[in-house]
């Protein structure tokens, strides 16, 4: 990605920390990638700690209308979407979800009727705090420019939504660094052998995963953590106890 765009991300991710209202944060997030050519930005994170129980949090600029009939036909039961981020880690692309199903063609075509967007990327979140969030965007460009778009953005979408979720978490006064680290089985052994000085390609044959997959879950590792990056996620890991490089 150009290095004015990197730093258009950065100042985004550092403008949250000013915004102290949610709304507030959502408004700049969705300006920002408006800039980038996309229509839409959604953030639903539940499970959330709180003192009265587990709550949710959702955070959208879908239109009033297209929430409601949501709602109205119990789509949370049936988003493929959602589905698909229940049962992974990796982000979903939209135009990779089978579509066969009745159901989901209706869903993707209602979806499209109020302009929800075409194209779409939605990121899982798993939070320290044993939380599911759930980062997505869309927009209504054209499939070749949608394509090109995702190979320069993906990397910086996860990261912008990451720090979303972290702000989210504390503009609604839950302490995203509190409590232990809830690394994942996978995450913890990626990180370990990059401690181990083995880079990505070397844990992807390691391990038998792909070489994006490391990524992924090295990213995810960093955010949990709140570390600035792997470096410094490796060190509080190390300090936390969470892996052991001897």
């Amino acid at each position: 990605m150009p290095a004015d765009t990197m730093q258009n991300f950065q100042d985004l991710i550092d403008g949250f920390a000013a915004a102290e209202k949610l709304s507030v944060g959502h408004t700049m997030l969705a300006d920002a990638l408006k800039s980038h050519g996309l229509d839409h930005v959604a953030y639903a994170a539940i499970n959330l700690p709180s003192k009265d129980g587990p709550r949710s949090l959702t955070s959208t600029a879908y239109s009033a209308e297209w929430q409601k009939h949501y709602l109205q036909n119990g789509y949370v039961n049936v988003d493929p979407v959602v589905r698909a981020g229940l049962g992974g880690m990796l982000p979903i692309d939209w135009a990779d979800i089978d579509r066969k199903d009745p159901l989901v063609r209706r869903f993707f075509g209602e979806a499209q009727e109020f302009r929800v967007g075409s194209q779409g990327i939605s990121i899982p979140i798993r939070g320290r705090h044993h939380e599911f969030a759930m980062f997505s965007v869309t927009t209504q460009l054209p499939e070749r420019e949608w394509a090109g778009l995702k190979r320069t953005m993906m990397r910086d979408l996860m990261l912008v939504g990451y720090h979303f979720h972290s702000w989210a978490l504390k503009a609604e006064g839950i302490d995203s660094t509190s409590g232990p680290a809830s690394l994942s089985p996978r995450e913890v052994e990626c990180l370990r052998w990059r401690a181990l000085g083995k880079s990505d390609w070397d844990t992807s044959v390691i391990v038998g995963i792909s070489e994006r997959t490391v990524k992924f879950h090295l990213e995810n590792a960093r955010a949990k953590l709140d570390a600035m990056n792997t470096t410094h996620a490796i060190s509080k890991a190390v300090s936390l106890n969470i892996i052991s490089i001897v």
